[in-house]
């Protein structure tokens, strides 16, 4: 019979014969039936027809869902000792899918998912931020970024397979799903977990291939989550007036305004920082980001706000009806797409940021005769534009961060020297112990990054309790770590060698810190015309690592929220020549070069700034020129710079940057002397070796 299809898939046969042997081929035994499926495809191109599909179509479908059960039956022994990709692999065949994509993303595309959501982390074991999973039922696939190639590596099982994006030898997941699948098959996904834009370019993509793709509502993941946790239970909080700076009814004008311009009736907004931010509200639903599992939807004369019950607060009530003079109605979580359903079958135009809308609201809008109106969203380019407020209050929570970490650093020195030793993971928590004294302060922007040695050079690294490396003289510690303050967001690495100088770093140490300084340097002092996008700026942090022959495998600078989230958009620092946002007055930006050495030593150095209008001799075609402003003071530790390789004008930013630190936190530390020494001997000016001291 096997010889009888492959004929049939390369003759002129008649339909009806073809629907004869169809129906043998579901009849015959499971092992025939698996092979024999390959030859369907084939035969529906010769003979495509409406005297055959309706004939052929459902004998189709039967022979696939039987090559999808055999195909689980032969994977169970693929699986390895990974019982939920045995049982996940099972939820494929039981659905239909010949793969299935797993993203990190939530409903609402935030970059951290609440721990209930935090599918791809359960699904594969990689716990980093950024990643999406495939699943067929021959092969299990991570994608993610250059930030966390190792971490993967680490932590990915045998069964799994680590996809370097962004290399130029990895495909991208359409690249690879064309490739992998046969045609007719089918790609599952969740269509609340996925974008209007990305839904779009997925299902171009698999077309070409004969692909189709599947939207399947319940989410296969999980379905196998025994242990799934629970939603998160912090109820929502007022952001004070006193540093969100403008009112709500002002913020929600805007709004309206920009609806007006693109003609549209409604505007559904997903994510969770501008809901947040357009409320002036905040949350505990997600750890280290403040915000809360909500939507919002903005309409000529109301604002809807789709939130759990029990966390609007009879004072959030208040102040929300009191800034909206009532004209705002609280509604359940759950009930979101079904209003959109009903404003689009009142013929209404709904506006939805394609980059950030899930399709399954998309599709509530278009299904009831709606139209959806594709746009950035009205509320990216204020909230990432900080107001005279939010950056009083950022600037504040950088000097109450700075006196944090002045008392941190000086404890691990004071241990060190002394012979003690303090592990990464107690590293961590003590971190954020002692920006906790600090009034004002709520929780970490993110978890903090302390790495020793070789885990320095794990970019993303985060230290477990029981396996975290010692620190002790002679160690050196990368530390990434941030806070969120009632006034603001804090995000700040430095590298640090411990033990005095009887434990000096290396040559090569020293090397690649004082390259990581200069092009954190060249891009501080940058000043560059209005309307330079930030993928302009990268090539100044990378040129001194370039010129040696390094690179790092990150973004320069990220967008950081105002007691929001610690990376923001739209605009950045990186190789990405596609994002095109120019940086704008007002808007913060991190500055973080690094290099990290495999196995061996991680070196980042991370301020925030600000963008601020610079003052120039010349104004070319009339335009105006930009700089930077620091935010972050933190001493930069002088005992890593090989001075020699400093240029005069780097040696005096160094200094002069020191000389602020101490003006700026000694103040804040006075009545701590550890800490009040440990900075004063860190911040002292530095000179060349057998130079002048007055010339330097």
């Amino acid at each position: 019979m096997l010889m009888v299809l492959a004929y049939l898939a390369t003759s002129q046969a008649r339909p009806a014969r073809l629907v004869h042997v169809a129906r043998a081929v579901v009849a015959a035994p499971s092992g025939f039936r698996r092979t024999a499926g390959r030859f369907e495809a084939p035969i529906r191109r010769r003979h495509a027809g409406p005297s055959i599909g309706a004939g052929l179509r459902p004998i189709s479908r039967q022979i696939q869902a039987c090559t999808r059960a055999m195909a689980a039956t032969v994977a169970s022994g693929r699986s390895g000792g990974d019982e939920k990709l045995v049982r996940f692999r099972e939820k494929l065949a039981e659905n239909g899918v010949d793969a299935y994509i797993v993203p990190t993303a939530d409903m609402h595309q935030s970059e951290y998912a609440p721990n209930f959501l935090a599918r791809r982390e359960y699904l594969s074991g990689f716990t980093g931020s950024a990643g999406t999973a495939i699943v067929t039922q021959s092969d299990a696939l991570v994608w993610t970024d250059g930030r966390y190639f190792l971490q993967a590596a680490d932590e990915l099982g045998p069964e799994w397979t680590l996809m370097k994006a962004g290399l130029k030898d990895t495909p991208k997941i359409s690249e690879w799903l064309g490739k992998e699948l046969k045609e007719g098959q089918r790609v599952g996904i969740d269509p609340y977990l996925h974008t209007i834009n990305e839904v779009k370019d997925l299902k171009e993509a698999l077309s070409k291939a004969g692909i189709e793709l599947s939207l399947i509502s319940n989410n296969l993941v999980d379905e196998i989550w025994d242990d799934q946790p629970p939603a998160p239970t912090p109820v929502a909080r007022v952001h004070p007036p006193k540093w969100a700076g403008i009112s709500i009814k002002e913020k929600v004008m805007g709004v309206r305004k920009s609806m007006s311009d693109a003609k549209a009736d409604a505007f559904v907004i997903s994510k969770l920082d501008e809901v947040c931010w357009l409320l002036n509200i905040r949350g505990g639903d997600i750890e280290a980001n403040p915000v809360v599992l909500s939507y919002a939807i903005v309409l000529p004369d109301e604002v809807r706000l789709y939130m759990e019950p029990s966390k609007v607060t009879d004072p959030v009530r208040e102040y929300l009806e009191k800034e909206l003079d009532g004209n705002i109605s609280f509604r359940d979580y759950t009930q979101v797409a079904a209003d959109v359903e009903k404003l689009g079958a009142e013929g209404l135009s709904i506006l939805m940021d394609p980059s950030s809308a899930n399709i399954a609201l998309q599709n509530a809008a278009i299904s009831s005769g709606g139209k959806v109106v594709e746009k950035t969203s009205p509320i990216d380019a204020p909230k990432a534009i900080k107001n005279s407020n939010e950056l009083d209050g950022m600037r504040e929570a950088h000097l109450r961060d700075g006196a944090a970490l002045a008392k941190f650093f000086a404890y691990v020195d004071m241990l060190t020297k002394a012979g003690d030793t303090i592990t990464e993971y107690e590293a961590g928590a003590e971190s954020s112990n002692m920006r906790a004294e600090q009034e004002g302060y709520i929780e970490p922007s993110f978890p903090a990054i302390a790495g020793e040695g070789p885990n320095g050079a794990v970019i993303h690294y985060r230290a477990a309790k029981d396996t975290s490396r010692v620190i002790k003289a002679g160690s050196l510690l990368l530390l990434d770590s941030g806070g969120q303050y009632e006034m603001g967001t804090t995000d700040v690495t430095r590298v640090y060698h411990f033990g005095g100088d009887d434990h000096p770093p290396s040559p090569f140490q020293k090397e690649i810190f004082t390259r990581v300084l200069k092009g954190h340097i060249a891009v501080d002092t940058a000043v560059f015309p209005e309307g330079t996008p930030g993928f302009v700026l990268d090539a100044f942090a990378r040129r001194d690592l370039w010129s040696a022959g390094l690179n790092y495998l990150h973004g320069t600078g990220h967008g950081v929220g105002a007691v929001l989230n610690v990376h923001e958009g739209p605009h950045s620092i990186s190789p990405r020549f596609t994002n095109q946002t120019p940086l704008k007055p007002g808007m913060i930006t991190s500055n973080e070069p690094g290099f990290y050495s495999d196995g061996s030593f991680g070196i980042r150095i991370e301020n925030l700034l600000v963008v601020t209008e610079a003052q120039t001799e010349n104004n070319f075609n009339d335009a105006k020129y930009l700089k930077f402003e620091k935010l972050t003071y933190v001493p930069i530790q002088s005992k890593l710079i090989e001075t020699e390789m400093l240029t005069d004008e780097e040696l005096k930013w160094i200094n002069d940057y020191h000389r602020q630190v101490w003006d700026k936190i000694s103040p804040r530390v006075n009545d701590q002397p550890i800490a009040l020494d440990w900075l004063f001997e860190n911040t002292k000016p530095i000179h060349r070796v057998m130079s002048d001291p007055q010339a330097a």
